[in-house]
């Protein structure tokens, strides 16, 4: 499978293409590598528990990098105090309900053509909670401006760039759908090896 995406806010300049290709599959465990502005990163994963299980690269000076990976008891620990301080932060600064915006499904499919296919798409926006000062033109510029565009055609990857995009949005990327299009960046091209 090979997956690029391109920076639509780009004015002037060369869009910033990254590509993935799963380069080797042996039952659950998948080795992919990724390639974007001169850096090349390998990464292992378990695909039946979605873990990552070794990752190693090189820069774009040609400097290799391997971290040592956490356990996953430190991961959970870091992942919780950072989401306590990004809640402390959120529950200070913005009401209740704007602290945890939802993506939810859209009623509504809509088709994108990508690499000469027609894919049927499911779309989903962040709904806001309906509170004081969220007015019916607020509440329909963020429905259009968060729109995410998944398709089943499309290869379940993302690049390391983007996988920071939605991580307290899990539902946003539940089920076996590919990202498509979302308000920054748009699939350029993919190809979708059976195994």
């Amino acid at each position: 499978m090979e997956y690029g995406c391109s920076d639509l806010h780009a004015k002037g300049e060369e869009p910033t293409i990254s590509s993935l290709l799963v380069t080797e599959r042996k039952a659950d465990i998948a080795t992919i590598k990724e390639m974007f502005e001169g850096n090349i990163l390998w990464y292992r994963i378990d695909l039946e528990s979605n873990t990552l299980l070794e990752y190693w690269g090189s820069d774009e000076d040609g400097m290799e990098h391997k971290p040592k990976l956490l356990s996953q008891q430190e991961t959970e620990t870091r992942m919780n105090a950072m989401k306590e301080t990004i809640t402390e932060t959120n529950s200070n600064a913005l009401p209740a309900g704007l602290a945890k915006p939802v993506y939810t499904i859209s009623l509504q499919r809509e088709t994108l053509s990508i690499n000469r296919a027609n894919l049927n798409c499911l779309v989903k926006t962040l709904e806001l909670p309906t509170i004081a000062g969220i007015t019916p033109e607020l509440r329909q510029a963020v429905s259009v401006l968060s729109k995410v565009y998944l398709s089943e055609s499309v290869p379940k990857l993302l690049p390391v760039k983007m996988m920071a995009i939605y991580p307290d949005n899990p539902e946003l990327f539940s089920g076996n759908c590919g990202l498509v299009k979302q308000n920054r960046y748009q699939l350029c091209s993919y190809t979708k090896a059976e195994h």
